[in-house]
């Protein structure tokens, strides 16, 4: 028989495949305890239930399924670059971002990225498969595991395109938003997607409220086709439009991501031109800011890092705009973990 990873179960999936053995409902809330309160990392470790439902436990489920294959911190800022394999001898990463109270993971929700963003090292890495809804929220508990440090924000950031990993993704936030699982907060997790305009809707309908990141990267269509080729064929104004969709149905709070390229979409003009298109699709408010991104170097790439001084410059045009912007300084940029940098 093969084993079945428990942390793909949702709380009924599990009641149900437990309902011969489980006598009562409070062994429910003991065994979720154990796996997202306490991180066990074996069935045995479960020593306030008896020993007959641990041996249950250990022949029907198993509660890793990921192997952390390589490690690497940043001498830097203390970012910590995790490799996964997966029980079919996949690899792929997230990152641990530790901060002063407050410590974010950077998951994966698919192996490889089917996008291509050619500014991206995920983009250039064959895309296999979705992630698991376990594998999914066992990068965190891992990760809790390893640096022995609460984590309380994730970001959906890492390798693969979130919105094609729909079911998986908003099962694994019903464990990261649930007080009885992780017990983050909806203004600690954030979804990110290069533009998918029917996800953006039916996540705002489903109404987790967490916060959204729209990558943009471009202010013109025909350039933006170029820099993500599988953009979903959706036009800026329309995932912009998408955008004060969810914001209006969730009241939570919006990131536009802008990553900066040097020539290409850093000039004053593609600045004001930005701030024209937020203020024509209502984006101007105090729930949404511009994440500025300076492009990070990766291999096999002829782009460069546009001058602080024209980050700088973008920036001050945004803001004369009335838009909230903020410049993202990379980090984990010395181990290869900064963003668009997670990739072989």
């Amino acid at each position: 028989m093969v084993k079945q990873h428990i942390l793909d179960l949702t709380k009924i999936q599990l009641i149900n495949s437990l309902k011969n053995v489980i006598i009562k409902e409070y062994q429910i809330g003991q065994i979720l305890d154990w796996i997202y309160i306490k991180k066990a990392y074996t069935f045995e470790q479960f020593s306030n239930m008896h020993k007959e439902l641990r041996i249950t436990l250990d022949r029907k489920f198993v509660l890793r399924t990921l192997k952390i294959i390589k490690k690497e911190k940043s001498l830097i800022d203390g970012t910590t670059r995790y490799a996964f394999q997966t029980y079919d001898k996949k690899r792929f990463f997230a990152v641990f971002l530790p901060g002063k109270g407050h410590n974010s993971v950077c998951v994966s929700s698919q192996i490889g990225c089917p996008i291509s963003c050619v500014f991206c090292s995920s983009g250039k890495t064959k895309y296999y498969r979705n992630l698991s809804k376990g594998e999914i929220v066992e990068q965190v508990l891992q990760i809790e595991n390893d640096t022995n440090e609460r984590v309380s924000g994730v970001l959906f950031m890492g390798m693969g395109e979130p919105s094609l990993n729909f079911d998986n993704l908003t099962q694994s936030l019903d464990s990261f938003l649930s007080k009885k699982e992780f017990g983050i907060g909806k203004r600690h997790v954030t979804v990110s997607s290069v533009g998918n305009v029917p996800f953006v809707k039916k996540l705002a309908d489903k109404k987790y409220n967490s916060r959204l990141a729209l990558s943009l990267h471009s202010v013109d269509d025909k350039q933006r086709r170029k820099l993500i080729p599988n953009n979903f064929g959706f036009d800026i104004k329309d995932i912009l439009k998408a955008g004060n969709y969810y914001l209006k149905k969730t009241n939570s709070r919006l990131t536009v991501e802008y990553v900066l390229i040097k020539d290409m979409n850093d000039s004053s003009a593609c600045a004001h031109k930005l701030a024209r298109l937020m203020r024509q699709n209502h984006l101007v408010t105090p729930q949404t800011q511009v994440n500025l991104i300076p492009f990070n170097p990766i291999n096999k790439s002829d782009f460069q890092p546009t001058s602080f001084e024209n980050i700088e410059k973008f920036k001050i045009i945004l803001k004369f705009n009335a838009i909230t912007a903020t410049i993202r300084k990379p980090k984990g940029i010395d181990i290869g973990a900064a963003c668009g940098q997670l990739g072989y």
